[in-house]
C-alpha cells in the first residue's frame, strides 16, 4: 500500500538547531573619581531582553539541520541525505525549507520542501506539533518531475538543549508518479540546540 517515493524505513532526522538570543550590547562605565560641573553622565544601560518561554520555539529562533536515512521508490532502495533551514516568526511559528537527494540508485531524485509548522510550546514537554509543506520533485530520466503537497502532525519531547519528535507524514502527488498519488509514512527526529 506504500509506495511512490514513501519512506519504507524511518528517516532519523539528526538536526541541530541554532537558537540565537538578542541581548542589549552591554556598556562600559568610566571609573572615575573625580566629579566635574562639565561632566555629562555616562549612559544608562539597556535592560536586557527576557529569555521567551518558548525555549528553541521563539520568535527569531532558526534552526537548521542535516539528516540522512532510507527509501524505497521505483523498485529501488536508495540512501537519503538532506538539510534544512527554518525561522521562527512567531513564538513556535516556524517557516523553513528542506532539500533532500535520493541516491545511489537509478533515477536520482532530489527534492525541495518550502513549509510552515506550529509546535504547541506552552504545553511543557510534550509538545504536539502541525505543519504544512509543497514539495517539488527532480527526477532524472526518463522520468518527469513531479510536484506533492502534504502536512505532518506529531509530538515533540523537549529536555535540557535538545528535543525528540515522532509524527506522521500524508504526502499527496498532483501528477502520476510510481503507483499512489498518496501517501503516509512516519518520522522521527532528534534536535540540538545552541
Amino acid at each position: 500500500m506504500l509506495s511512490r517515493l514513501t519512506v519504507i524505513s524511518l528517516i532519523l532526522a539528526l538536526s541541530t538547531g541554532l537558537v540565537l538570543c538578542d541581548t542589549a550590547p552591554a556598556q562600559a562605565q568610566a571609573d572615575s573619581t573625580t566629579v566635574s560641573a562639565d561632566t555629562t553622565p555616562p549612559p544608562a544601560k539597556a535592560p536586557a531582553k527576557a529569555a521567551s518561554a518558548a525555549g528553541p520555539f521563539a520568535r527569531g529562533s532558526k534552526r537548521g539541520g542535516i539528516y540522512g536515512g532510507a527509501g524505497s521508490t521505483l523498485g529501488n532502495t536508495y540512501v537519503i541525505l538532506g538539510v534544512g533551514l527554518a525561522y521562527f516568526i512567531h513564538d513556535g511559528l516556524e517557516i523553513g525549507v528542506d532539500a533532500e537527494g535520493w541516491l545511489f540508485q537509478d533515477p536520482t531524485i532530489w527534492k525541495v520542501s518550502p513549509q510552515v509548522r506550529y509546535t504547541v510550546w506552552q504545553m511543557g514537554k510534550m509538545r504536539p506539533y502541525v505543519g504544512a509543506f509543497w514539495r517539488r520533485t527532480f527526477v532524472s530520466d526518463p522520468y518527469d518531475d513531479v510536484n506533492s503537497w502534504g502536512g505532518r502532525a506529531g509530538l515533540t519531547y523537549a529536555s535540557g538543549r535538545g528535543y525528540a519528535g515522532v509524527g506522521v507524514v500524508y504526502e499527496k502527488f498532483d501528477d502520476d508518479f510510481g503507483t499512489d498519488s498518496d501517501s503516509w509514512y512516519p518520522e522521527v527526529s532528534f534536535s540540538v540546540y545552541f
